[in-house]
Parts: structure tokens; C-alpha cells; sequence
């Protein structure tokens, strides 16, 4: 217990981030690509973005040095893009070693940024369908509709030196927020700023990428990654909602879905008080306490999205709960499964060492997974460890998925060899069926819930990544009501009505299994015959007593008259 509540605290000690409304801190940075944002603007989303403390080595820029002597492109460049879709990206991963600066003659849609510090202005690029977007100082400065397509204007052809260089060195009559962003300068260290608003075609999923291609020639001769300081802090937003367009739905998604999970809940507590209290194992109880967690997660992850939407940010309090209930939920909902997959309290009241050994690999993992998704939902997107920890849950909950279902194909495998053994191949063939149903049923929900839901991020469009959510969240739901009404307690259902019987048998074959007279002997049929032939003489259960029987013949005696005190 002690060591959960140190785990909830490192949850809780990464709740620094704010949803939207972004702000990052890098020092000494040599990443030559680091994504800072991901979002998807609808009509009237606006980006407000600024960059300060931005400090280069003095190899780079020697301020004792003028403007115009500091010639910093021998270096490299250093700037930012704004892409709409995945080129950017794309090319980062096919080309981690390629500047992605160089790429303004390629079409992509996309704007460059690249910083001119013998002029003291961030160089804009533009490229391919977005080249209208409007850039302001201001978010008030930039225009709420698009411009009238009527009134056009003649705009001469460029020159080719223009077009060769001016993408990257812009005249001396450049236009401030259309060529270029000033920037200003304190001391050693350059900042920016500017904001601009996505109407009509413009609209999209937009990505934000640092760049960084300056390099240098040591002392020794060999190339060097030249390390930088900046904070960025970013402000995206669509019309009344922080969230990306994809998201905006998903308050009301998860509320409806809490409102589902709470009427699962009734209802199962309902069937449970009124139930034989002989028929309610303990897993029954585990399933109470899983699904109203399920529950509570998921409403307090519409909470999260709520106050997101609203402010930009999320709020402390909802989120340490909405962790704290995740995180058990998710150690409960992988402890039931394994239950139920090894017969516990249905079939058998014990577990194999197999089934303890991965009940005791599992939960931890769990646990450990779930703190890493806090710790990935917390971190900023251009931060080091969030690529490291997205790795690292992404294999733990892969672990997870597939060690949940070893206890149920050992429990099919384990009956498959019973049905061909022993004399009740009836009733193993039986449990056969059902246990391959509940195997079935787990293997669709995490197919659903992790490959499925991986395919639907990467192929829906950006303003219906909602859609996801939707599909993983009600099939966990279905889930959850269809394994509870095969394992609801109830003397028709055939698991119970199993575990009935093997309980039953067990208490009946306490002498009868030291025998090999009884071997081929159905227990129905024992528990019969002894009855009607217990009180003829020289008669034990139906067969004739003799010397070799003597001693089964006093232990079976021994049995009843003790079960008769």
C-alpha cells in the first residue's frame, strides 16, 4: 500500500503541463528536430505563438562583431516550420540527417522560419497551398474572413536571383509578417513572436517543428552539434474550445459513457443483492469494484477534457483523480481478466504457480504502465523523455496483453486434455466451449482497444480522431457487459452450474478415489447406488465386499458415520 501511495505521488509530481496552452524550456539542446506541437485548426482556429531567451554559441553569433560582418549562414540555418499534414514529419523520420530548412522548393505545405542574425529577423518561407496564411504580431491583428477574391492584385514576376535566394535572404523591402518576423534582441539572447488564424482552405492538422542544422569545426577539426537555449510558448486554439478539432467532442463522449458504465453498475450490484449468496464468488466482487472504477475513470477524463476545453489547461484536482482512479482500474480490470481466465473461485479455489507467477508480473507492469501514460499525458511533446516513455509504455502494455491470455489458454488446454482422460469428458467439453468464447471475447477487446485504435489515429482525418475514442471506449463497455453475463451468478448459468457440480464431486470422492474398482464409475450414478445399497448386508456401495476390499470398506464406513456426527 505504501508503495501505490508513492506511485500516485510521482503521478501527481508531473502535473505541470497545460493542455493547449504549451510552455517549454530547453537548454543546451543539440536535437537536430524536435516536434513541439500537434494540433488541428477548424475554421477561425487561431496559433499564437513566441520564442524567447533564444541564445547561439558565440562560434555562431559574436555580438562584438556588426550586424552585417556576423555572417551566421556558413553555419547552417536554425529555425522552425509550420506544416500542414506529415510531410514535415515524414521526412524527418526517412531523413533524420536531411535540414528540413532546405526543403522551401519541394512543395510541401508548410512555412519556414529560419533565424537572419546579421539582419535580426526570422526569415519566412512559404510554400504550397498555405502560402496565403496571414501572419500578425497579434491575434486582434489578424482577420476574422477571408479576403474578397474579387479584389485582386498585379503583382510583378520575380527576377531569377529572387527566386533562387529570396526564400532564404529577403530584400531590403521585405514585408514585416509576410517575409519576415522581427525579432528582438536583449542582450545576447532574440526573441519573436507572432500569431496567425486558420480560415477556409487553410484548415488542418498543422504540426510545429524546431530545427536545428548549425554545425561547426572544432579545435580538432571534427564537426560538432552546436547546442542552444530557448523557451517557446505556444497558445492553440479553436472557436470556444482549446481543444484540437479532433477532440472537441470527447467531454461529451466520455460522459455519456460514464453515464452507460454508472447504469452497468447499478444493474450489477442490483443482480448480485439479489442473488443466492452461495452463488456469488469473490471475483463476483472484483467485477463490483472493476466496473465502478471504469466508471469513475472515465468521468473524470471528461472532466479533464471539460476544463481543457475551457481554459486551456487542465485542472490539478480532477487530474490526480482521474490518475489515481486510471491507475487502478487498469491494475484491477488485468487482474479480473486473469482471474476469470484461470477458473478462480468459479472452478478452482486456488492458483497454479503459473497463474501466480503472471498475476505477480502483470499487476506491477500495470502499475508501472499506467504511471508512464501520466507521465506521457503530462510531458511536453518536444520534451526527451516523452519519445523515451512513449516507447516504453507502448511495450509494457503489450506485455500486459499478451500475458492476460496465457491463463486462459492453459485453462483450454488443460481442459482439452481432461476431456480425453478422465470420465467427465461431458462436462470439460463443456467448460472447452466457454472458455473459448471467453478467450475469443478477450482477444477482440484488445485488438480493439490498442491495434484497432492505432489504425483509426493514423487514417482519420484530423477533425474525427473523436471517432476513436468512441469505438475503444464502447467496446470496452460491451466488454464488460458481456462478460458479466456469462459469469453472472445464476444457477443457469453453465460456469456456475460447473462449479456447483466439481465442488459437489469433490466432497462426495473423499474414499472413493483410492479404488480402482470405481474408476469407470460416473459419480451420479455412485451417489445413487449408494444410496439404495448402503444397508444390505456384505454390500459396499453395490459391489461385493471381500478380503481385498477390507480396507476400503473401513474407510467408507469411517466416512459416513463421521459425517453423520
Amino acid at each position: 500500500m505504501k508503495s501505490l501511495f508513492i506511485a500516485l505521488l510521482a503521478v501527481a509530481s508531473f502535473l505541470h503541463c497545460s493542455a493547449t496552452i504549451h510552455f517549454l524550456a530547453l537548454r543546451e539542446e543539440t536535437r537536430l528536430n524536435i516536434p513541439l506541437t500537434d494540433f488541428g485548426y477548424d475554421n477561425g482556429g487561431t496559433l499564437d505563438f513566441s520564442v524567447h531567451n533564444f541564445t547561439v554559441p558565440e562560434a555562431v553569433v559574436d555580438f562584438k562583431d556588426a550586424m552585417a560582418d556576423r555572417k551566421t549562414e556558413k553555419f547552417g540555418m536554425i529555425g522552425f516550420t509550420l506544416s500542414r499534414g506529415n510531410a514535415i514529419h515524414d521526412g524527418i523520420r526517412t531523413n533524420p540527417h536531411v535540414c528540413q530548412l532546405l526543403n522551401t522548393d519541394q512543395g510541401l505545405d508548410a512555412l519556414f522560419f529560419v533565424f537572419d542574425f546579421s539582419k535580426e529577423r526570422l526569415t519566412v518561407s512559404r510554400s504550397g497551398a498555405v502560402s496565403d496564411l496571414k501572419l500578425c504580431p497579434s491575434i486582434a491583428d489578424c482577420p476574422e474572413e477571408l479576403p474578397n477574391p474579387n479584389a485582386t492584385t498585379t503583382k510583378e514576376p520575380d527576377s531569377m536571383l529572387k527566386r533562387i535566394f529570396g526564400n532564404i535572404l529577403p530584400s531590403d523591402n521585405a514585408i514585416p509578417y509576410q517575409d519576415y518576423i522581427p525579432l528582438s534582441v536583449n542582450g545576447t539572447k532574440y526573441a519573436a513572436h507572432f500569431a496567425t488564424r486558420f480560415l477556409g482552405p487553410l484548415k488542418g492538422e498543422y504540426q510545429l517543428v524546431y530545427h536545428n542544422c548549425l554545425n561547426y569545426k572544432s579545435a580538432n577539426g571534427v564537426t560538432d552539434r552546436i547546442a542552444v537555449d530557448f523557451a517557446v510558448r505556444i497558445t492553440e486554439m479553436n472557436a470556444h474550445s482549446y481543444l484540437s478539432a479532433g477532440d472537441i467532442p470527447k467531454p461529451q463522449i466520455y460522459f455519456y459513457l460514464a453515464f452507460l458504465f454508472a447504469m452497468a453498475t447499478i444493474a450489477w450490484m442490483h443482480k448480485l443483492c439479489r442473488s443466492d449468496p452461495d452463488m456469488v464468488f469473490r471475483v463476483h466482487k472484483l467485477m463490483t469494484a472493476l466496473v465502478f472504477l471504469k466508471t469513475l475513470s472515465v468521468f473524470f477524463h471528461g472532466m479533464n477534457y471539460y476544463y481543457a476545453a475551457a481554459y486551456g489547461h487542465q485542472q490539478e484536482l480532477w487530474a490526480v483523480i482521474f490518475y489515481i482512479t486510471h491507475l487502478l482500474k487498469g491494475a484491477l480490470l488485468f487482474g479480473t481478466i486473469i482471474l476469470i481466465g484461470s477458473g478462480y473461485t468459479l472452478f478452482k479455489n486456488f492458483l497454479s504457480d503459473r497463474d501466480r507467477n503472471i498475476f505477480m508480473i502483470v499487476l506491477p507492469l500495470q502499475i508501472i504502465d499506467n504511471i508512464i501514460m501520466a507521465i506521457i499525458e503530462e510531458s511536453e511533446f518536444g520534451e526527451q523523455r516523452y519519445y523515451f516513455w512513449t516507447e516504453v509504455f507502448m511495450f509494457f502494455d503489450f506485455v500486459c496483453c499478451m500475458a492476460i491470455i496465457l491463463p486462459v489458454l492453459g485453462s483450454i488446454r488443460h481442459l482439452q486434455e481432461g476431456a480425453r482422460t478422465d470420465g467427465k469428458a461431458a462436462f470439460n467439453v463443456e467448460k472447452l466451449r466457454l472458455f473459448r468464447h471467453f478467450y475469443v471475447i478477450v482477444i477482440a477487446f484488445i485488438y480493439l482497444t490498442r491495434f484497432a485504435k492505432f489504425m483509426f489515429d493514423q487514417s482519420l482525418p484530423f477533425n474525427l480522431k473523436w471517432v476513436s475514442v468512441a469505438i475503444v471506449e464502447s467496446a470496452t463497455f460491451v466488454f464488460f457487459v458481456m462478460v458479466g453475463y456469462m459469469f453472472r451468478p445464476t444457477k443457469q448459468n453453465p460456469y456456475l452450474k460447473l462449479s456447483m457440480d466439481s465442488n459437489h464431486d469433490d466432497e462426495e470422492a473423499v474414499a472413493l478415489t483410492t479404488n480402482g474398482l470405481y474408476e469407470n464409475v460416473s459419480r451420479v450414478q455412485r451417489i445413487t447406488v449408494t444410496d439404495e445399497v448402503d444397508d444390505i448386508p456384505g454390500m459396499i456401495g453395490g459391489y461385493d465386499s471381500d478380503e481385498d476390499d477390507r480396507d476400503t470398506t473401513t474407510l467408507l464406513k469411517t466416512h459416513r458415520e463421521s459425517s453423520i456426527l
